[in-house]
Parts: structure tokens; sequence; C-alpha cells
């Protein structure tokens, strides 16, 4: 069986190949690094908040969409444009998602040390989603988020696609300010003691 430091030297391997070849999220690499400097704790799949135009029947629908337009630094009207002349097989959906950050935490206390911090710095929606031989695996989530349908067989397309642009720029940055309080928390709290962990057990009942 693997040693806890080996798992996070090869989650840290990966982020470093995945930022190498371009597949890493352009603004979040700083933000892993701190809970790689941390001792107890080290990040999986995470994302720095994105938007997306799919085809699908319902947003949130993976198995059965085709995704038409995806980034995460924002979106131009030209881009929506585009996107409401493509040809759709079910539902053309804009999806504006914050960020999502999948830690490995050594211990229980730990995870509810970073969650108590996350929920600090306004990511609501965090806790434990199981626990395995990597450690304790929390995701760290906000309530960021937004989707609009854009086209469908009887809807029509939207008349100012620049204003639906404008809207989901602006909710893509709230996601990113709030990953920007998360590092900061993260960088304060390696330099002080951790929180009370019954303290965030009782939040979370």
């Amino acid at each position: 069986m693997k040693s806890w430091q080996e798992y996070k030297e090869e989650a840290w391997n990966r982020i470093l190949r995945d930022r190498e070849i371009g597949y890493l999220d352009p603004d979040i690499f700083d933000v892993l690094e701190v809970f790689f400097k941390k001792t107890k704790s080290f990040t999986q799949s995470s994302c720095s908040g994105r938007i997306v135009i799919v085809d699908a029947v319902t947003p949130w629908d993976r198995k059965n969409s085709s995704i038409i337009f995806k980034n995460h630094l924002g979106i131009s009207g030209d881009d929506i444009k585009r996107a409401l002349e493509s040809s759709v097989v079910w539902n053309l959906w804009l999806i504006v998602q914050g960020p999502i950050l999948h830690v490995y935490a050594m211990n229980e206390d730990e995870a509810w040390n970073l969650i108590k911090i996350a929920r600090q710095a306004g990511f609501k929606h965090s806790g434990i989603l199981s626990k395995n031989e990597k450690g304790v695996l929390i995701e760290l989530k906000t309530g960021v988020r937004m989707v609009h349908l854009l086209k469908a067989p009887d809807y029509s397309p939207i008349q100012d696609p620049g204003k639906l642009a404008e809207v989901a720029n602006k909710i893509l940055k709230i996601g990113k300010i709030k990953l920007r309080k998360l590092k900061e928390a993260i960088e304060i709290s390696s330099t002080t003691h951790n929180v009370n962990v019954e303290d965030v057990k009782e939040i979370s009942k």
C-alpha cells in the first residue's frame, strides 16, 4: 500500500504534467499549490469556474450531451451567436459554474478544518464526500451558478447575446473572487492554529 506522501507526490506530478500540456485551468495552479504546501492535504480534480454551452435534454445531463463551448475565463456575445447558429439535437444551455475543488485530507480533523476555512471564504456548499486509502475526500464548492436556455425546438433564440454574455461573465467573476479568498484563507491557516473542529461539526448539522 502506498504511503500518504506517495499519493501526494503523484497528485502533484500530475498537476505539473497537466499544466505543461495545457490541460490545467489557466488560473488555478497557484490555488492548488497552497493546498500542497500544507502538511496534511493535497488536491485532486478541480475547476476554477467556467462557462459552457451544451447541447442536452437537461443542463445536468452529462451522458447524452455535447459541449459546444467551454472557457474558464469568460464568453463574448459573438461566442453565443456562433453557438446559436449551430445545429441543435436537444436543447442548448448556457451554464456558468463556480469553482469546485476536490481535496484529500490526511484525517477527519484536517478535513473539518479545511471545510471550516472554505465556508468562511464563501464555499458554503462544502463537505465530506468519502474516505479511502488516500484519506478523507472533501468537495469545496460555492453556490455560484447560472443556467439559461439558449435554444430549443419551440424556443426563439435570445435577442441580445452581448447582454447575456455580460451577465454570465459577472457571475463567473464572483466565483473567481471567492477562489482568491479561499487561496488567501488557506495561506493564512498555514501560519496559524487550526480552527475548533467541534465548531464546524456543529455548523454542518
